[in-house]
């Protein structure tokens, strides 16, 4: 007689806890938009530069409005008087102190700008 492997199938479960994602929005033109102040992944940033000319978009990883020459930690330039948007993916971009979104006149390191932007922020926060 030939042996048999007998095989017991174990139930698996890959159970995943889906994590909230919320937004944050700024009302009105504004300099920044504090998201939240406190750890963070953003999945996605959008908005509406009023200037008549060029500015850079950053990020901050912090939980208040960083000081003038503050380092970013994700910069973009976006055109004169339009939309913009930046998709981090399924993944998301990690913030371990909170999330500032701010415009500058500078790219390496933040010069804030007049209140001529309009920020969408989508995220989960970090329990």
């Amino acid at each position: 007689m030939r042996g048999f492997l007998l095989l017991r199938a174990k139930k698996m479960t890959n159970a995943v806890t889906a994590l909230p994602i919320t937004s944050k929005a700024s009302a009105a033109l504004v300099t920044n938009l504090i998201a939240i102040p406190a750890a963070a992944k953003v999945y996605g940033i959008y908005g509406y530069n009023s200037k008549a000319g060029a500015q850079f978009i950053q990020l901050h990883d912090s939980a208040t409005l960083p000081a003038d020459t503050a380092v970013p930690v994700f910069n973009m330039t976006v055109p004169a008087t339009s939309n913009f948007s930046i998709d981090f993916g399924f993944h998301g971009m990690d913030f371990v102190n909170g999330v500032v979104v701010c415009n500058s006149s500078t790219a390496p390191t933040k010069t804030i700008g007049s209140a001529d932007c309009q920020f969408f922020v989508r995220l989960t926060p970090n329990y």
